[in-house]
């Protein structure tokens, strides 16, 4: 029950962090001045381009450990923390596909040396970011169900 409850707690916070950046930072940012936006923008992306590999990782092996018997998970409730596992593990490849290699160059932006299409990266990865959003708090709320079906 304490590794159930671990996994539901990392990867919650995980998925508030991430609804956070999608619902409100960086809407917020994209009102701001030209400098505050990209030297913020780009500070969030070094920050997060540091932790976010080791709490999607370290939340995703939680979510396995789940699987292999150590909660001793049976039934509906196995089966939805399967389901939450696989989608976990989709993120994180779908991380490293499309939004991490546009995170990487974000956070080395200035606001003297921004690349002409900046914009259009910016929206690119908030849009990568979305869907990843989504799929995250689905296998949270499967997590949070096979939590309840225990």
């Amino acid at each position: 029950m304490i590794l159930h409850i671990g996994t539901v707690l990392v990867f919650g916070l995980m998925c508030g962090s991430e609804l956070n950046v999608a619902l409100f930072s960086h809407p917020v940012l994209n009102r701001q001045p030209l400098e505050t936006h990209v030297l913020v923008r780009s500070s969030l992306a070094v920050l997060f381009g540091r932790v976010m590999p080791f709490w999607m990782t370290g939340s995703a092996v939680l979510s396995l450990l789940l699987l292999l018997g150590f909660e001793h998970l049976k039934g509906a409730a196995w089966r939805f923390a399967a389901i939450a596992f696989a989608i976990q593990v989709a993120a994180v490849v779908f991380s490293l596909v499309a939004p991490v290699p546009i995170n990487n160059r974000i956070a080395r932006w200035t606001p003297t040396s921004l690349p002409t299409d900046w914009r259009s990266q910016e929206h690119r990865w908030d849009v990568y970011h979305f869907v990843r959003t989504c799929g995250l708090v689905l296998a949270f709320a499967l997590l949070i169900l096979s939590f309840g079906a225990r």
